[in-house]
């Protein structure tokens, strides 16, 4: 059982008449974490934990991912950390919202080092019909269907998310936006650190978007 669950646990069993701080009740949840949390680990009805969670969110303790999608991020520290600046892991809070959802775009291409542009909302793309779409202040969400999804499956690589392989995104932002209108002019990419096999995925790309097959 996860330490999380059992600190909640044990909160929950205490004396009710013992008041427990924001803090000391944060430290039980995990970074990243979903209102049923909140709701289960303490064992609250959802009105109660809407209302700490309310109440959290105005005193800068929690903030949430967007939309209805009940994820959120604590903004405070562990103890032993104190000082520390928080930065949210948004693309965690983002698979547990969007399960499924692929980062494309420049910052596929930064993942890999092929640029050092930096989107302030990096894009992702979701597939409506597989789960609820959220909107959220951290991500540009771009829909796409399911035959796209099936169609780039060979470019997206998993590593706790999906990411578009670096020449799966490129043909992407060519075939959808072209030079010029996708954030990235030819002389932003940085190419020294492709590979033989980043060149195969690029042909096979190409060859998927209908684009004309070039070496890269």
């Amino acid at each position: 059982i996860p330490d999380h669950f059992l600190a909640m646990d044990a909160l929950s069993k205490s004396d009710p008449s013992t008041r427990k701080s924001a803090r000391e009740l944060l430290r039980c949840l995990p970074s990243i974490f979903r209102g049923v949390n909140v709701t289960i680990g303490f064992r609250w009805n959802s009105k109660k934990a809407s209302n700490y969670l309310y109440r959290w969110q105005h005193m800068g303790l929690v903030q949430a991912f967007g939309g209805r999608s009940d994820v959120f991020a604590k903004l405070v520290p562990n103890p032993q950390c104190a000082g520390t600046v928080i930065r949210p892991n948004w693309l965690q809070a983002l698979q547990m919202a969007m399960p499924g959802s692929v980062v494309i775009g420049v910052e596929a291409l930064r993942e890999a080092g092929w640029t050092t542009q930096i989107q302030q909302r990096p894009s992702v793309a979701v597939n409506p019909a597989a789960h609820k779409v959220f909107s959220t202040e951290h991500f540009e969400v771009e829909t796409r269907n399911a035959a796209w999804f099936k169609k780039v499956a060979t470019g997206i690589r998993r590593k706790g998310f999906g990411v578009f392989a670096p020449a799966w995104a490129l043909a992407d932002m060519l075939h959808s936006q072209g030079w010029g209108h996708c954030g990235l002019s030819p002389d932003d990419l940085d190419l020294s650190f492709a590979t033989d096999q980043d060149e195969a995925q690029w042909l096979l790309a190409c060859q998927a978007f209908g684009l004309p097959v070039t070496s890269l």
